[in-house]
């Protein structure tokens, strides 16, 4: 059972989702089997990401709601379109919305 700030969580996300979402796109896990389709999906570039020494990376995110992309394979793509991003790493999990470090 959730507690009442959890539900507020997944529906602050679930609306915002909704309102920032500007693709639409798959999820599919690391073998090729579409797993979710029809994803509403916020992608952002030029995200900074601080790698090993300090270093600064600028990186594409997707973001998507996690209760949509079960099972999650944190080592799957998303495909918009015609391009396919691949998973490299997570970004953030509240459990709610889960922003991924994407590579095309």
């Amino acid at each position: 059972m959730s507690t009442r700030f959890g539900r507020a969580m997944e529906r602050l996300h679930r609306v915002g989702q909704a309102r920032l979402a500007d693709s639409i796109g798959n999820y599919v896990d690391r073998n090729g089997a579409v797993l979710a389709q029809g994803l509403e999906l916020q992608v952002d570039r030029n995200v900074e990401r601080f790698g090993e020494g300090g270093a600064v990376d600028r990186m594409t995110t997707i973001s998507t709601l996690r209760s949509l992309i079960q099972p999650l394979d944190r080592k799957g793509a998303f495909g918009i379109g015609s391009e396919t991003w691949h998973i490299e790493g997570t970004a953030d999990d509240d459990g709610h919305l889960i922003p991924s470090y994407v590579v095309p």
